[in-house]
C-alpha cells in the first residue's frame, strides 16, 4: 500500500475521534484495522483505542468498565462494616472500672467474677 494511502488513513482516524465520522465511516475504518494493510506500527494506538471503547460500550445503562469498580465498591463497604462490626463486639467485652480514683480496663467477665468474689468473700482491710 502507498504512504499516502496510509496518510489517508491516519487523517480518516484523526477524524473518527474528532467525532466527524459517520457509521458508515466508522465501519470502513473498523474493516482497514482489520486488514493486513493496517499492520503498520502507526495504526497500533488507534486499534487498542477502539478496541478499549468497543468494549467498554455501555451495556444496560452500565458500561462493562464500571462492574469492577461497583464489585470493589461493594468489597470496601462490607468490610468496613465488618470491622466496625467485630469493633464493636470487642468494645462490649471490655469494661472500665474506677478503684480508688483509677481509671481500670479489662475484660467484663473478669471485671464482673472479681465483683462477685469481693461481694460474697469480702476481706477485711
Amino acid at each position: 500500500m502507498k504512504q499516502q494511502d496510509l496518510s489517508y488513513w491516519e487523517d480518516f482516524a484523526e477524524r473518527y475521534f474528532q467525532a466527524e465520522t459517520s457509521e458508515a465511516e466508522e465501519v470502513q475504518l473498523r474493516k482497514f484495522l482489520c486488514s493486513d494493510a493496517a499492520r503498520d506500527p502507526r495504526f497500533n494506538e488507534v486499534k487498542a483505542t477502539m478496541s478499549l471503547l468497543f468494549v467498554s460500550r455501555p451495556i444496560g445503562g452500565l458500561s462493562v468498565m464500571q462492574y469492577p469498580i461497583r464489585v470493589i465498591a461493594i468489597a470496601a463497604c462490607l468490610c468496613a462494616a465488618a470491622f466496625l462490626g467485630w469493633h464493636q463486639y470487642m468494645q462490649h467485652s471490655i469494661s472500665s472500672v474506677r478503684i480508688a480514683g483509677e481509671k481500670i480496663e479489662a475484660d467484663a467477665s473478669l471485671v464482673m467474677q472479681q465483683q462477685m468474689t469481693e461481694m460474697f468473700n469480702p476481706t477485711d482491710q
